[in-house]
């Protein structure tokens, strides 16, 4: 498919802090995040069909806890490792362990896994800047059978004890998946570089066991009737786009955090989105504000914001619709390639003894990622940490879809 009518897309993000789900660029950024969304997910599904990954380049995404900043100090030469707060205003800089007490005490869990980082990284000699996830610290492997195993986070990862992987994962003092670099001379002046990470800038050593994010479009099996299935939804995207005044998006654009909590309330609850359904989510959280406050001056301001804003979502009611289409066609259409995608993997995945797909990939075009993950499963496991396969066989973000 070929569509060329968007807005120049915006490009680059200089710090990875979050990342958001493809189609939901349509609520964040109107036309020009439909645009960035469909060329995202079209050259995945060129790249899935042998066409070449046009500008977009597609990584694994790891359920690992906590992200860590890594490397040599671009301004004095000394390793150091960080949380994500290394991109703060004032950022926590850790060179010792004295550091990682001071900036971090008050979180124990994340003191242990900075220090095994700060201890073990190291070793391996990066010629830079990284950002990972760290998989798995000092006692995080278990043996169980013939194989071993970590939980970073909601995932269970496990590979038989003989294989290259369970056999580095045992060793190691640090599990490590790195997936982004940063180049500058300055903190400040850092702009990270998404895609491939060349594991051979990396020394190896036994300590630290490196799990990597690239990953291998080629041996997928992309069958003809999903191929079909995902241009259909790609051109009822456009369809939709097509056919939304600018005004629409502008709506959406207002109102995008609210949406964005009504669709993950819809995933965690498995109800059907409806505009009714919207607009009583967005009075309810304001509600809240208009009970949680005593004196009766602040009682009609928030009364008043209440009032304006369900009247305003209400009497545009029509500007939501095509968004929203475009958002669900997006969706249907990345949840097919990802499912394409996680035919394969060099690990075993569970949650709480029950076998799932790995938790989704990162798709970086033009500097900028996103993921594609099955909301209906992982995301609604995340939000309320509900066991995968109990009470959530039908959970997703779902409309009838036109």
């Amino acid at each position: 498919m070929r569509f060329k009518n968007f807005l120049t897309e915006q490009t680059e993000e200089d710090k990875l802090k979050h990342l958001e789900h493809v189609e939901d660029h349509v609520l964040h950024a109107g036309k020009e995040g439909f645009g960035h969304a469909f060329h995202t997910i079209n050259d995945v599904h060129n790249h899935l069909q042998g066409k070449g990954q046009g500008q977009t380049a597609t990584t694994i995404k790891y359920d690992g806890s906590p992200s860590v900043v890594f490397g040599k100090h671009p301004e004095n030469g000394k390793f150091f490792v960080a949380s994500k707060s290394a991109f703060n205003k004032n950022p926590k800089i850790n060179h010792t362990h004295e550091d990682i007490e001071a900036n971090h005490g008050h979180a124990p869990g994340l003191v242990t896994k900075l220090k095994a980082a700060l201890d073990h990284a190291h070793k391996i000699e990066p010629d830079g800047v990284y950002q990972a996830d760290i998989m798995h610290g000092p006692g995080d492997v278990k043996k169980k059978g013939n194989r071993v195993e970590f939980t970073p986070q909601l995932i269970t990862y496990h590979a038989p004890h003989d294989s290259e992987h369970g056999k580095a994962a045992a060793k190691a003092q640090l599990g490590l998946a790195v997936h982004t670099k940063y180049e500058g001379k300055t903190f400040d002046s850092m702009k990270a570089v998404h895609g491939a990470i060349d594991h051979n800038n990396f020394k190896k050593h036994p300590d630290v066991h490196m799990m990597s994010a690239n990953h291998d479009m080629s041996t997928h099996r992309y069958s003809m009737e999903d191929r079909a299935q995902v241009d259909h939804h790609l051109q009822q995207a456009v369809a939709h786009f097509k056919n939304t005044p600018d005004e629409h998006h502008d709506t959406v654009l207002k109102h995008a955090n609210a949406k964005k909590t009504y669709i993950n309330h819809t995933i965690r609850t498995g109800e059907q989105y409806s505009h009714e359904g919207f607009v009583n989510h967005v009075s309810g959280k304001l509600m809240k504000k208009v009970d949680g406050v005593k004196t009766e001056a602040a009682k009609a301001r928030h009364q008043k914001t209440h009032d304006d804003t369900v009247g305003h979502i209400n009497k545009n009611k029509e500007h939501f619709e095509g968004p929203m289409h475009m958002h669900r066609h997006l969706q249907a259409a990345k949840d097919i390639i990802t499912k394409t995608m996680s035919q394969k993997s060099q690990w075993g995945h569970e949650v709480e003894g029950q076998k799932v797909k790995p938790e989704g990939f990162v798709a970086i075009r033009n500097g900028r990622p996103s993921k594609f993950v099955d909301r209906a499963e992982f995301s609604a496991a995340n939000l309320d940490h509900t066991p995968i396969g109990q009470n959530n066989a039908n959970v997703g973000f779902s409309m009838k879809l036109t």
